[in-house]
């Protein structure tokens, strides 16, 4: 797990001995099963995990206590997950991250975080190109998601982010667009696309 973020990290910058040895003394692996539950809805989380190998899901709860798909995760892409709304404000999440495949993920404090960023210069530049980069792509998609037809976002998805519409669950790519599960078939029918149970 450890390796994969390395990678990670060193497709940007090259990592220091130092940088690595404090990598192997924080990063705790986690293995977390399909369906089971990483971040709940109302905890407070001071922390990020990186996506070493699976997929999970991000739900808000509706005030009627309906949960609604809003963003994925997965090993090779979007693979580093922060609970934003709960580490910068100190409270309780509305968010739950819900694994979709059998996952395993390097857990990191966001004092290691921190730490990091003024005492490794490559971890800081790591952290700014990506973050950047996540940013751009996050917002590429949302803007999509808003600005066009239901078809031509499905079609967008398959074009440029076929990890999203090939390896989620088809009820949660339909949640995620707002739509029903009948009709995101009928979409991918329409698109020349099987449909995935």
């Amino acid at each position: 797990m450890l390796e994969k973020f390395k990678d990670k990290i060193e497709s940007y910058v090259t990592i220091s001995d130092a940088f690595l040895e404090e990598l192997k003394m924080t990063c705790q692996p986690r293995k977390v099963k399909k369906n089971e539950i990483l971040v709940k809805y109302g905890g407070t989380y001071h922390k990020i995990f990186f996506v070493a190998k699976g997929g999970f899901k991000s739900s808000l709860q509706t005030p009627e206590g309906i949960k609604k798909t809003t963003w994925f995760y997965f090993d090779d892409l979007f693979n580093i997950i922060p609970v934003k709304d709960s580490f910068l404000s100190g409270k309780p999440t509305k968010y739950e991250i819900e694994a979709i495949e059998h996952s395993e993920v390097l857990e990191i404090s966001m004092d290691a975080i921190q730490a990091w960023l003024t005492k490794f210069s490559e971890f800081n530049t790591f952290f700014r190109y990506d973050m950047i980069k996540d940013f751009i792509l996050v917002e590429e998609i949302r803007t999509h998601q808003i600005c066009y037809p239901k078809d031509y976002f499905l079609k967008y998805l398959y074009e440029n982010f076929p990890i999203i519409v090939n390896r989620a669950p088809s009820q949660a790519v339909a949640d995620f667009m707002g739509i029903t599960p009948e009709w995101y078939s009928k979409l991918k029918k329409k698109l020349n696309k099987p449909h995935k149970y």
